[in-house]
């Protein structure tokens, strides 16, 4: 998932990585706020706004986390609950169970709870045929067929690729293609079969891209070039978005086509939730501070405001985040085109000064690969740290040395683009950086700063604008190393629009580690995605920054409100907003 982890809380999690970052200051069951009541309206606070509302198109933890929670259920999803560990356990959403499978999982069999119904569309629009109706198994097959229609611009198709029949969509790349081995026997019964063993396939069901989509009303946008459902959205959870004025207000509100006895994951008890945005990101934590806004969305508290914020007690939450913050640098603009340099890089950047600018150990600890703590083929830093330092505050001889050795004695004076956030502590980390590159002789960089997710979605993702290298962050996707290494630097899933792989890397070595980790059975994978891990590390196109901690604080109104790993942020479906807290 994407993140920006200068400034903003991360989404997802793994099978119990709370017990693994055991410098979070919280990472025990913690509620504030007592027994929540129903009623009321929630008032969340941001700097920026979701990527997308279509949820074949959206891919950042700020929509997953809030849009995508309150207003679209999966067949699978994770639990409403303050235990840490078993928020990271799938549990069956709008499906009776979780799949039923054969030996071998390569099938999966799921069936529809009943009394599931389509609400209202964005903006409260009413869908002819679909509002007030039952879904449909249809509509979930036609969700995953549209991954492959470049239309919607998908950013995590592959997840799907194991199903019989994927490969020809994804190779006809157009409107209609439908993938033979998802079937629908009846309306309430949906099979999916599969190329190879999938073991994780239920978790692949809890991404927001798996959502019913009634075919109905999406596919007269989905023909188009430009896929526009993302303007007609229908909703089928406890909420609809009633209001959308993008950059600035989100409104959900009551759906009154939910019920609670067919959704044993959300209890809703706010009758609306109003979302603001635009705030500066000190301004957003102080106003959720003080009880004008009852919890951020995006606003991470920094510096000196992290320290004071640190100290409310129960209102404030340090969870862990299966995160890695980094700086990518592309590999087909040069002189990141070359290993060496790009080795220089990662020796040259002052890692211990970029945490300490964001609030020091409170926001996590120096990362020295790509996995994060809790994930399977994770490497510890005190084993392995092939870009170490003293203090990781960088080694400007030897990375001065490797830009000797690879041509560039006297430095890189051509011009670069180097994209960053322009929310604190974004465009102080950006200045450690310039000021560490400039020590080497990369000295002509082109800034930019943007608010999040702008410079995702307009630069990163987008392989023409030519970034050279930028700030990010990534959370896995569900409980597997699979959702990083695939997406941010498997080679073949480098795409022309909607690319996670910002340093365009296509090394074969790591393509075939990834690939074989994916097949390895459970004894071996530890060691498979460990291998892979490291060759992704040394191939140094990413400067692992930080593994991260989140940073939360409520209002004082709040009840119920716990932190939750998954969505590293406080689950609000299930959060009230009526008592005086506690």
């Amino acid at each position: 998932m994407v993140v920006a982890l200068v400034g903003v809380a991360c989404g997802s999690s793994n099978g119990g990585p709370g017990s693994n970052q055991t410098n979070a200051a919280n990472t025990s069951a913690q509620v504030y706020g007592g027994a929540a009541t129903k009623g009321g309206t929630l008032k969340l606070a941001s700097i920026g706004d979701v990527d997308y509302m279509d949820p074949g198109q959206a891919y950042t933890v700020t929509f997953f986390s809030t849009v995508g929670r309150a207003t679209l259920r999966t067949l699978i999803s994770y639990p409403g609950t303050p235990n840490l560990d078993q928020q990271v356990v799938a549990a069956p959403d709008l499906a009776t169970a979780l799949g039923e499978h054969n030996a071998d999982n390569t099938q999966f069999t799921y069936h529809l709870r009943p009394g599931l119904k389509y609400g209202l569309g964005l903006n409260g629009e009413s869908a002819p045929g679909v509002t007030g109706q039952p879904i449909k198994t249809e509509d979930i097959k036609y969700a995953i067929e549209r991954l492959y229609n470049p239309s919607v611009g998908a950013g995590y198709a592959t997840y799907y690729d194991n199903l019989v029949g994927a490969a020809k969509c994804k190779k006809a790349a157009t409107y209609g293609c439908q993938i033979s081995g998802i079937t629908t026997p009846d309306s309430n019964t949906i099979v999916f079969n599969l190329t190879k063993p999938t073991g994780d396939w239920d978790l692949r069901m809890t991404m927001p891209a798996t959502t019913p989509v009634p075919q109905s009303v999406a596919s007269k946008y989905d023909k188009t070039k430009d896929s526009d459902y993302d303007s007609h959205v229908v909703s089928n959870g406890p909420y609809y978005v009633s209001k959308y004025t993008p950059g600035e207000t989100i409104i959900m509100k009551r759906n009154t086509t939910w019920t609670a006895s067919s959704d044993p994951i959300r209890k809703a008890y706010a009758d609306e939730i109003d979302w603001k945005e635009g705030f500066d990101n000190n301004v957003c934590n102080a106003k959720v501070e003080n009880g004008d806004y009852d919890l951020a969305v995006d606003c991470v508290p920094v510096g000196p405001q992290l320290q004071s914020m640190s100290k409310l007690g129960k209102r404030f939450f340090n969870g862990p985040e299966p995160c890695t913050g980094y700086i990518f640098l592309n590999s087909t603009v040069k002189p990141f085109d070359n290993l060496k340099v790009r080795q220089a890089v990662n020796l040259v950047i002052d890692r211990d000064n970029l945490r300490r600018i964001a609030g020091g150990p409170l926001v996590g600890q120096v990362a020295t690969s790509i996995l994060p703590p809790g994930m399977l083929g994770h490497l510890d830093a005190s084993a392995y740290n092939p870009f170490g330092s003293p203090g990781n505050r960088g080694d400007v001889t030897k990375a001065k040395a490797l830009m000797k050795q690879a041509g560039y004695a006297n430095g890189f004076h051509g011009k670069l683009l180097f994209v960053g956030s322009s929310t604190d502590p974004g465009p102080k980390q950006v200045e450690s950086v310039r000021s560490d590159l400039k020590k080497i002789g990369i000295d002509n960089l082109s800034i930019k700063e943007l608010v999040y997710p702008d410079y995702y979605t307009q630069y990163y993702e987008e392989p023409t604008t030519n970034t050279a290298l930028g700030f990010a962050g990534w959370c896995e996707d569900f409980p597997s190393p699979d959702t990083f290494l695939t997406p941010l630097l498997y080679g073949p899933n480098i795409l022309p629009h909607g690319n996670s792989n910002y340093s365009e890397l296509n090394d074969t070595t790591l393509n075939n580690l990834i690939t074989t980790a994916q097949q390895a059975p459970a004894s071996g994978a530890d060691a498979a995605w460990a291998a892979a891990n490291k060759r992704a590390t040394e191939d140094a196109v990413w400067v692992p920054t930080r593994w991260s901690f989140a940073r939360v604080v409520v209002s004082p109104r709040m009840q119920n409100a716990y932190y939750d790993q998954y969505y590293e942020n406080v689950d609000f479906v299930n959060a009230g907003v009526n008592g005086s807290g506690g």
